[in-house]
């Protein structure tokens, strides 16, 4: 079993003051033993899972090898999608353009 850990380790531990450690006792985000009526003390498996119910997932790594296909809405109704290839959607383009005249 391993030792209660006071407010003070208990905050050191967390990186933050003695008062906003109490403050989260009272919200219900932290978990604490009551000793006393004013003696709280800390396990160091209730630190762990406040530290794991507030850490954030890793974001998404984007791929950005493949082009994205944005919707392109044309005259007269063409939707087709482009490409992400700048040069050859300029080219298309102005070939539609030519069809217009």
């Amino acid at each position: 079993m391993s030792p209660l850990l006071t407010p003070e380790k208990a905050a050191q531990y967390l990186g933050i003051k003695v008062k906003t450690l109490h403050q989260l006792v009272r919200e219900g985000k932290l978990a604490c033993v009551q000793v006393t009526a004013r003696d709280r003390k800390f396990t160091e498996a209730q630190i762990q899972e406040f530290i794991e119910s507030r850490t954030i997932p890793t974001p998404k790594i984007v791929d950005r090898k493949t082009p994205h296909t944005l919707p392109f809405p044309r005259k007269g109704g063409d939707k087709q999608k482009s490409t992400g290839d700048f040069l050859s959607e300029r080219a298309r383009m102005r070939e539609e353009l030519r069809s217009w005249r």
